[in-house]
């Protein structure tokens, strides 16, 4: 049985707009100030053989040095997902956009990768 389209015109279904809203708040959460100033607090000056590299970032949870590339902010309290636009988007937009003193924390890939699959 096809899933009725009720969104942009008849085209989207209601997940496919969730996911859409919800992918372009975390794609604008990347220019948040919070969210740079986390990732400025875990450089520490790279110290390797690399000449060109400046800075190494620390991960908060093993502590081990990263190329910056290599590591993700984490948001403490997770954002949650859109299930319900008429209850979950405020409190999606509050948590997505929060003050970095203790809600983000700088981990290496590996490490969000774990954090982000505990139940």
């Amino acid at each position: 049985m096809p899933v009725e389209k009720t969104r942009a015109g008849g085209r989207w279904t209601e997940a496919r707009y969730r996911q859409f809203l919800r992918s372009g708040l975390r794609q604008l959460s990347r220019k948040w100030p919070p969210i740079h100033d986390a990732k400025m607090l875990a450089r520490v000056p790279y110290e390797g053989p690399n000449k060109r590299r400046k800075w190494s970032s620390r991960c908060a949870e093993c502590r081990g040095l990263f190329k910056e590339s290599e590591t993700q902010v984490d948001h403490i309290d997770p954002c949650g997902t859109l299930t319900d636009l008429s209850k979950d988007l405020v409190s999606f937009v509050e948590r997505t956009f929060c003050e970095r003193s203790g809600r983000l924390q700088v981990l290496c890939k590996e490490c969000h990768q774990a954090r982000s699959e505990k139940p």
